[in-house]
């Protein structure tokens, strides 16, 4: 079990690099470290077709896995999915958002710049989300340092995978700005630096914000140093 699982992952990343060259976003975006889940894979598919002309294939991307969903991994083993409304609707629990009444009106009429930009606000706080759970152990003895690094990759990925594509295409400076912040916000996790950690996560949400006209959310969840 523990092998297909594994494989899957595997098999999940590459499938989503070969979607990335065949878009020639690649050479723009950082690493990714660790898994790539379906979700995933279907949001980026759905930002590059919109970014290619593409409106109703991307619409249609989205509604494939807009209720939860089954994958068949093979040798009759099959792996449940969060489909995008519940990813959505959790988000707004914890962020006070609206994101899945914007994902229903966009499929509802076919508004595709709606669309865009709750995938990117989405990315952006599960992006967040991780990063305040990293947070909430800073201090703790029970954290453990390769759970902690694993954790920020798992928040960085959503940076990396979906929104710095698209930023430096627009904007390769800024970019490139926003990913170093990045490194040095591991550069703190690794030396033990909750405050500076924080200080730089603030910068970062203000760039991300600006570079794509999102909202900042009203709430944040516990364990979080934004203000």
């Amino acid at each position: 079990m523990k092998k297909d699982t594994v494989r899957f992952s595997i098999l999940l990343v590459w499938a989503s690099l070969v979607f990335l060259v065949g878009y020639g976003d690649i050479a723009h975006a950082h690493e990714i470290v660790g898994e790539v889940t379906p979700l995933m894979i279907h949001m980026k598919q759905a930002l590059d077709q919109i970014e290619h002309g593409k409106h109703q294939e991307a619409v249609q991307v989205i509604r494939m896995v807009y209720e939860d969903f089954s994958h068949d991994m093979g040798m009759g083993m099959m792996m449940q999915g969060v489909g995008l409304k519940n990813t959505a609707r959790q988000v707004d629990q914890r962020f006070g958002t609206q994101l899945g009444a914007s994902l229903d009106e966009a499929l509802t009429k076919g508004n595709v710049p709606v669309l865009e930009k709750v995938i990117q606000e989405l990315a952006f706080l599960l992006m967040l989300e991780k990063f305040t759970v990293l947070q909430a152990s800073f201090g703790k003895a029970s954290a453990s340092p390769q759970t902690q690094q694993t954790i920020f990759w798992l928040g960085r990925n959503y940076f990396s995978y979906f929104l710095e594509p698209t930023l430096a295409e627009k904007n390769q400076v800024e970019a490139q700005r926003l990913d170093r912040m990045l490194d040095r916000m591991l550069y703190r996790l690794e030396d033990g630096q909750p405050e500076e950690f924080a200080a730089l996560q603030k910068e970062l949400v203000s760039g991300i914000v600006d570079a794509f006209h999102l909202d900042r959310p009203p709430a944040m969840p516990a364990g979080s140093h934004q203000k």
